[in-house]
């Protein structure tokens, strides 16, 4: 589980970046170009709109030894289950979260965000 930040508003609004570092993403060598640049889920392969993915924000990749960018975006059906199972995760060992979630930065982001995508 790596870094998570608040979504700088919801999908589909003009602008606005969901960013969340979720479990770890597929390997973009494995993936479809259209799922490398970002016009079908990262995980399902689905065809994107512009109003409804969701930025998962720009990734290093390592190609051919030097570091490219790639762009993965999924789905709200995708990024809720990866969202519920990373907020699950995290809250299993955190234990500002079992005292009280509001208190725990990581957690309250991972409620917002699935709260985005629902």
């Amino acid at each position: 589980m790596g870094e998570i930040t608040v979504p700088t508003s919801v999908a589909g609004s003009s602008g606005g970046i969901l960013q969340a570092l979720l479990t770890e993403l597929p390997d973009p060598a494995e993936l479809a170009e259209e799922q490398v640049c970002g016009r079908a889920c990262v995980w399902c392969a689905a065809a994107l709109h512009n109003t409804t993915a969701l930025d998962l924000g720009a990734r290093q990749a390592d190609a051919h030894s030097c570091g490219a960018r790639w762009y993965p975006r999924c789905c709200n059906p995708c990024g809720f289950e990866h969202l519920h199972a990373a907020l699950l995760d995290h809250s299993q060992s955190c234990e500002q979260c079992a005292d009280d979630f509001l208190n725990c930065s990581v957690g309250k982001a991972l409620r917002m965000a699935m709260r985005t995508v629902r």
